[in-house]
């Protein structure tokens, strides 16, 4: 009897420590990560209609217009000052043009002006183990590059000063911001990008890049830095078409994956790098309709916000320099296959030893966002305690797993059992295969971690037109609103698919979910392709099949069960374009949102074509021919380019034999690389690049 009550004595002591420990976590609330919505246009990057990048252009002598008085001018370098200084996330977007401007319009800024910029970064807060507490993003492979190049450059500029947040000297912030920098540029030079060719993400990258390159005294740094912008510019000329940048990523979101000329952050950036040539080219062939024309023009004017203007000035000033190599594969109009694989998975981090508390560690880690996975949730958990991060809203989550009645769990076997949402948050290794010609390109993210839950991955994606992709989804949630969430009913997945591709075929293939895993309030019976059937100019839907052409682009597509358009739903629309605007006369309004609905699997197969290889008239009677079995989420597909077949268990032939599903760096006509190397060729008809990192050595011939 006696043990009994010790053990009922020692049960009632864990529920009262627990109900205590639960009580003092939930009083502690996290911070807001931005400004509630009365206190915006406090912190706005506008002033009487001119925006950021209007002060900087008007300040060296740019443009005259829009002019801004001396009381603008302070005003809206006051509300980035403010923004930074409130510590909202994305702060170091913000400081990226402000120290820009204290360096380049020196002459031209009142000694008030000066001051408050130089208090502003003295004062900042520039890394995870700093003390302070706020909800800005440290982590994520962007973010890490803009906090550690203002610390820098801030560090540089102010050296003997005193940094308040920290007690530090500008120099002691000089040098630990630098070694960070060389741990992120050794990793993408090793592994790729995390955030990979990501159309939104990139813009945050190039601008430090920019800067270091632009302000930095270290020499050979600098050189190393534009070497991974020639990596990062070889991405993105290997993964678009005719200067439109819609591939797939890690990272992405409803615009960015509709169009080119509403949702690509780079375009400006794209366009001083060879926009003009791209676009000369198009708007001289005859075969291309003045509608899309117009489009070509006026993504080719798009002018550069002031995230983006930091890259398009370095241009300008001959800073940096494209090598001619990675110019010729971004104007090719031939035909190839671009094979790449890009960032890190759990078990890569693992087998490179990239699992622990340092500094090249936790970056590698943080920045591909893998947190609750088994191989790295006891590391997150004891990173995040030892930095204090609990205030922080994108990480408060994890607080409640520090409590006493669970420290007996062993986190790594739960984390492994049970495949929880927050799994799929993890960026996860990229194996990229894109097909291009002169008109279109068609690009899948080969059979990445099929099943889990994705947070914001493009699977896959037709590059059609200037307006117009194609791509399918299962929308995470209940199917019913989250139309602009992350993930949610266009970004993401629910579950990922199983998703190959064999030159200009994609077959994908969705097992929908009978349950909620952890962390998930819903689950949906659907799956959909964006197919806006006004932005085509022919289209036909029978059943379970598509037929579309888009200037001299056809399209197959190919369900295993009927298609059906929603009915229009402005919140579906506006969610997916994120408040962009479609080009004039473009309309979702006789149909966007093409569904498959109900049963356990759902595959779909797009074959695109061109009319230098056929009419549309041949191309319809010739897949119409093509042998199709769809049975219990497998797939085989017969036709031109040879015979595919495709299980979601993962078998992937083509033509009887097993595809290749996991990439070296680069393995393309033009370029071949393993991982880590210690060099990458870049080799075109007419030119050469040979990129050493280790030694700064870039030789463009």
């Amino acid at each position: 009897m006696t043990v009994l009550y010790v053990l009922i004595a020692i049960a009632v002591f864990f529920v009262l420590l627990t109900a205590a420990e639960l009580v003092h976590l939930l009083r502690q609330k996290p911070l807001p990560d931005l400004p509630d919505d009365t206190e915006r246009e406090k912190y706005s990057l506008n002033i009487n209609g001119k925006s950021f990048a209007d002060l900087y252009l008007f300040l060296c002598g740019k443009q005259t217009e829009p002019s801004l008085s001396e009381e603008e001018v302070y005003s809206l370098l006051l509300k980035q000052a403010e923004y930074m200084n409130c510590r909202f996330d994305c702060a170091d977007f913000r400081a990226q043009m402000l120290f820009k401007i204290y360096k380049d319009c020196g002459e031209k800024l009142t000694p008030e002006c000066k001051a408050l910029i130089k208090n502003t970064f003295l004062n900042f807060k520039y890394s995870m183990d700093e003390p302070g507490d706020d909800s800005m993003c440290y982590w994520s492979e962007n973010h890490q590059l803009l906090f550690a190049v203002s610390e820098y450059l801030a560090g540089q500029e102010w050296q003997n000063e005193v940094f308040t947040n920290d007690g530090k000297s500008g120099e002691e912030h000089r040098k630990k911001a630098l070694s960070k920098i060389r741990i992120w540029m050794q990793q993408r030079f090793d592994y790729g990008f995390s955030e990979y060719l990501s159309n939104n993400y990139l813009a945050e990258d190039i601008a430090p890049m920019a800067n270091f390159i632009a302000y930095s005294k270290d020499e050979k740094a600098i050189e190393q830095m534009k070497i991974v912008m020639d990596i990062l510019w070889l991405d993105v000329a290997l993964n678009s078409v005719n200067n439109r940048f819609v591939s797939v990523s890690s990272r992405m979101y409803g615009n960015n994956k509709a169009a080119n000329c509403i949702g690509n952050s780079i375009q400006s950036a794209m366009n001083v790098l060879w926009g003009k040539e791209a676009a000369e080219k198009l708007l001289s062939d005859p075969d291309i309709p003045e509608a899309e024309k117009t489009l070509i023009r006026a993504s080719l004017a798009k002018k550069p916000n002031h995230i983006v203007l930091c890259f398009t000035d370095i241009v300008e000033k001959g800073l940096y320099t494209l090598p001619k190599a990675v110019k010729d594969i971004a104007l090719s109009d031939e035909t190839f296959v671009s094979k790449m694989s890009c960032g890190l998975s759990p078990d890569d981090m693992v087998s490179e030893n990239l699992v622990g508390q340092s500094d090249s560690q936790i970056m590698a880690q943080t920045g591909a966002e893998t947190f609750t996975n088994p191989q790295v949730i006891r590391n997150t958990l004891e990173y995040l305690k030892k930095n204090k991060l609990y205030t922080n809203k994108f990480l408060n989550y994890f607080r409640f797993l520090n409590l006493t009645i669970f420290k007996c769990i062993n986190w790594e076997k739960f984390a492994a059992r049970y495949s929880i949402m927050p799994h799929g948050i993890a960026l996860g290794r990229g194996n990229v295969y894109t097909y291009r010609n002169a008109h279109y390109s068609l690009s899948t993210d080969v059979c990445k971690t099929v099943g889990v839950c994705g947070a914001q991955d493009h699977v896959w994606s037709a590059n059609i037109a200037e307006a117009l992709t194609l791509f399918t989804t299962h929308p995470a949630g209940g199917g019913n609103g989250k139309y602009g969430a992350s993930p949610g009913y266009w970004v993401g997945n629910g579950r990922r698919p199983m998703s190959v591709q064999h030159e200009n075929v994609n077959i994908t293939v969705y097992k929908l979910p009978q349950k909620k895993r952890l962390g998930e309030r819903a689950v949906c019976d659907i799956t959909h392709a964006y197919m806006p059937r006004d932005l085509y100019d022919e289209f036909e839907l029978d059943g379970n099949r598509v037929f579309a052409r888009k200037n001299g682009v056809f399209v197959a597509l190919f369900s295993d069960g009927i298609l059906e358009y929603k009915p229009y739903n402005p919140d579906s629309a506006k969610g997916l374009l994120k408040g962009r605007v479609l080009p004039k006369n473009s309309s979702l309004e006789n149909g966007f949102d093409l569904c498959r609905k109900g049963g356990e699997y759902h595959c779909y197969i797009t074959e695109l074509s061109d009319s230098d290889a056929e009419t549309f008239e041949e191309f319809k009677q010739r897949i119409k021919q093509n042998q199709i079995v769809f049975t219990n989420g497998c797939v085989s597909y017969d036709t031109k380019c040879g015979e595919i077949y495709v299980s979601y268990d993962g078998n992937f032939t083509v033509g009887g034999n097993a595809a290749q599903v996991v990439f070296d760096r680069y393995d393309s006509v033009f370029c071949k690389a393993k991982r880590a190397d210690k060099t990458i060729r870049v080799t075109t008809p007419s030119h050469s690049l040979m990129l050493d990192f280790g030694h700064g050595l870039r030789i463009s011939q």
